[in-house]
């Protein structure tokens, strides 16, 4: 299962759920065109041998239970229109049918990128269930923390280009990580006190080198750069300009929001107060994402009335935080927002040095945006937020392809954030 996968717009749920090159996708393939051909030609005898042979080869290879099981696994994903193409689907709805695809192929291994991503909390419980009573091995990406606690026995970390495996979850790898992390700074000292005796004889000058061995400068050199690595390796740092809020924040009265007639949201009142950290639950479909979209004013309520104060700065970090020229170089984006900002603090900090706490180092920030990896657009789209100084941030699964380290800096940062927060979010850590 790929973090974004590929689909055919024009194919329906169940053909794009048999997608693949396995005998059993092929022979579910065929028996979906002899069915088609028969109720097209309904006379043709030919036709209806065909469909006969397909049944018989599926008998023998018990193929039914697959599709039945498809079937199952779709409607408990929420989808129920088999027949409906995969191109009117939303994201989150193709990524479930991408799912449920490699949930019923079999597999001896499967690989799942950020499964639970667009996911609600009760789907979230039942694909811990399913992949709980699965056999077989499983590589999983996810920043899922609750998920990944329950589901995985050994965690591998990627950090500064070295792989660190672990025999533990979620909980077990934040302990070994922990003391991995004591364990090299006490290896860091060491190397630091043997550096700076080596550096003092290095300074002795010419003469006194030549006295030495030529394996000694070279220890030196290589001590030196050891050093150096370690002494640049540095973590996220989040802060944003500071904006002044006043009494009034947001007051909404008597909200309504409907689609093709059904309410979603009826007759919704509530006083959004300056230092409010409001959280937004509920199904996929329930209308969570509508809601902030009138907050924001990106959409009008379809009946009830919104106030935002004179001093309001809204800063909204939403699912689809595009990028309209994916030619665009990194610093580039950011500048549009502002070429610097100023801290609460008072501290001035161009957008070239706010891209390097982000942990966009000076190469990275002449990239186009179209070619970073997915979590860091996500990363680099919330830095473009928080570089427009708002005073309320609205949230939306703001936990979707960012990394852990990140988001733990983000929920510290949401901690002392001097205004109005409200977040939409499955991530139960969260």
């Amino acid at each position: 299962l790929p973090q974004y996968p590929s689909y055919d717009p024009q194919a329906t749920v169940m053909e794009q759920i048999f997608q693949g090159d396995s005998p059993m996708m092929v022979l579910l393939r065929r028996y979906k065109k002899a069915l088609q051909e028969t109720a097209a030609r309904p006379g043709d005898q030919g036709v209806q041998r065909r469909l006969l042979a397909v049944q018989q080869e599926m008998d023998r290879n018990f193929a039914w239970q697959l599709e039945s099981e498809a079937r199952a696994v779709l409607t408990r994903l929420g989808i129920t229109d088999m027949d409906r193409p995969v191109g009117e689907l939303s994201v989150g709805q193709r990524k479930r049918v991408a799912l449920a695809g490699v949930l019923v192929r079999p597999s001896d291994l499967l690989i799942l990128d950020e499964p639970t991503n667009h996911m609600d909390s009760a789907t979230v419980a039942w694909l811990e269930g399913e992949l709980a009573k699965r056999k077989g091995a499983l590589l999983l990406v996810t920043h899922d923390r609750y998920f990944f606690d329950r589901v995985v026995n050994r965690t591998l970390e990627l950090d500064n280009g070295r792989a660190y495996l672990y025999q533990a979850n979620y909980t077990g790898f934040l302990e070994k990580r922990a003391e991995r992390h004591r364990q090299e700074s006490a290896a860091y000292r060491r190397l630091q006190n043997i550096y700076r005796h080596e550096l003092a004889w290095i300074r002795r000058g010419a003469e006194a080198r030549r006295t030495k061995k030529k394996d000694r400068v070279e220890r030196f050199q290589e001590i030196e750069a050891a050093a150096r690595e370690k002494a640049v390796t540095r973590g996220l740092e989040i802060s944003s300009a500071a904006s002044r809020l006043g009494r009034t924040v947001i007051e909404l009265d008597r909200v309504s929001a409907q689609y093709g007639g059904h309410y979603y949201i009826r007759d919704f009142s509530y006083i959004l107060l300056r230092d409010d950290r409001v959280g937004i639950v509920g199904p996929n479909g329930a209308g969570k994402t509508t809601l902030m979209d009138m907050i924001a004013g990106r959409r009008a309520p379809d009946g009830g009335t919104i106030k935002r104060g004179r001093t309001v700065r809204i800063g909204y970090f939403s699912q689809t935080g595009g990028f309209p020229d994916p030619k665009q170089r990194v610093l580039e984006y950011i500048r549009e927002a502002g070429d610097y900002v100023v801290t609460a603090g008072g501290e001035r900090i161009s957008a070239a040095m706010m891209l390097e706490r982000f942990l966009f180092p000076p190469e990275l920030q002449w990239v186009p945006v179209g070619s970073i990896s997915g979590g860091e657009q996500r990363r680099l789209f919330l830095l473009r937020i928080l570089m427009e100084a708002p005073n309320v941030l609205l949230l939306d699964e703001p936990t979707n392809d960012l990394d852990i380290p990140t988001l733990s800096v983000l929920e510290e940062y949401l901690d002392s954030f001097p205004g109005a927060v409200i977040a939409v979010s499955h991530d139960r850590y969260f």
